[in-house]
């Protein structure tokens, strides 16, 4: 008897992002329109952008870059976030989306979640264990916290950029 294959469509995208907070809200934008016209759920396509924020927090490298490559079937989808090469492998046609204007910028939202919590800059500068001057920086949009920063950011303030 012949073995029965089932061929699926597939659709694979990928694109390269910044491995900066800044880039965090572009990343969460790409997965949600890839999967807008899926039968994933919303609720499912929230927990796959938490988990690649989640796993661009853990693992930021050295290259500067991740790549979140995804295959698309019929009924599910795969995700993969790669350190990519410190040259962005997009092709020209696929840039990177502006942040929408609704957005707040780090240094904004970081500015009103102090003003929230009532903290000072020397305070909230204790609680990430990084200088007032750091904390001063990145509230006047000056910097941005490295990855690693963000990620006790985030567990101090809660996910930025929502």
């Amino acid at each position: 008897m012949p073995k029965i294959v089932e061929i699926l469509p597939l659709e694979v995208v990928a694109q390269s992002f910044p491995a900066r907070p800044a880039a965090l809200p572009d990343v969460r934008d790409f997965v949600r329109r890839q999967l807008t016209d899926t039968p994933v759920a919303d609720d499912d396509i929230r927990r796959l952008c938490e988990r690649v924020a989640d796993v661009l927090l853990d693992g930021a490298g050295a290259t500067g870059m991740i790549q979140v490559s995804m295959r698309i079937f019929p009924d599910s989808a795969e995700v993969d976030v790669l350190f990519a090469p410190s040259t962005p492998v997009t092709p020209a046609a696929a840039q990177i989306p502006p942040v929408p204007k609704d957005w707040p910028s780090f240094a904004a939202w970081l500015g009103r979640r102090l003003r929230e919590e009532g903290l000072t800059m020397e305070a909230a500068a204790r609680r990430l264990d990084v200088s007032t001057k750091t904390i001063s920086r990145w509230v006047a949009g000056t910097t941005e916290p490295r990855m690693r920063d963000l990620y006790r950011i985030r567990e101090v303030f809660g996910e930025p950029f929502q």
